[in-house]
């Protein structure tokens, strides 16, 4: 039974979203700030100014989900669901390599397709990422898939909450690949927002009454 002063799962999908979103927008702007200001070494600035470049881009995803929440925007949140998934490999990648993450920052079309797309990076994870569940974000969100479309349409309500509770777990795995990459780096807005998600995350893993997030397809892309 869950303790009656801690809130309801639907409140603390939402309180950790909001504050992955604040956290990761406030990393992008404080990552844009401190390269452009040239008082990096060049090491830091290679990590950094790819870090920071996803955590903008993810923050807003995170932002865009809990916005579509409140309308029950229930295909346009899955959609954004798989875009939050590439961002967390990317994470991954800029914090694991840092030439890795600067031949990204700087990659042409080419170079994307040869290395940067969602399966070249997975190859690179050892197993790190999953085919299945990247696969289950695209009938579900990524591609028009008419039986996953229909459903998700015809149960809002349960597939908001899915895609919080996805935002909730890929948006958390993705602030703490970006936490990695700031090194030695004076990110301020890292340190100050850190303390602040892992609060809503232990709240949210103590009330989280979903075990899993979108079904798995049948037959996966290679996407």
């Amino acid at each position: 039974m869950q303790d009656a002063a801690e809130p309801p799962p639907r409140r603390s999908r939402r309180d950790l979203v909001k504050e992955l979103s604040l956290g990761m927008v406030a990393f992008g702007a404080d990552a844009r700030n401190l390269t452009s200001q040239g008082n990096l070494t060049p090491a830091q600035t290679r990590r950094l100014l790819p870090a920071g470049l996803v955590a903008a881009i993810g923050g807003e995803l995170v932002a865009s989900m809990a916005y579509l929440a409140m309308g029950r925007w229930a295909y346009a949140s899955a959609a954004l669901v798989r875009q939050l998934v590439e961002v967390e490999y990317l994470a991954w990648a800029v914090t694991n390599d840092p030439d890795d993450a600067w031949e990204w920052l700087k990659s042409d079309r080419q170079t994307r397709l040869q290395r940067w797309q969602p399966g070249k990076i997975r190859q690179r994870s050892d197993g790190r990422f999953p085919n299945s569940d990247y696969h289950a974000h695209c009938e579900a969100g990524g591609h028009p898939v008419p039986e996953p479309a229909m459903n998700i349409l015809d149960h809002r309500d349960q597939w908001v909450e899915l895609s919080l509770y996805e935002a909730a777990v890929h948006g958390t795995a993705t602030w703490h690949y970006l936490v990695q990459a700031v090194g030695d780096a004076p990110v301020t807005a890292a340190e100050r927002h850190h303390r602040l998600i892992d609060e809503a995350h232990n709240v949210w893993r103590r009330t989280e009454t979903l075990d899993r997030g979108f079904p798995g397809p049948a037959n996966g892309s290679d996407a």
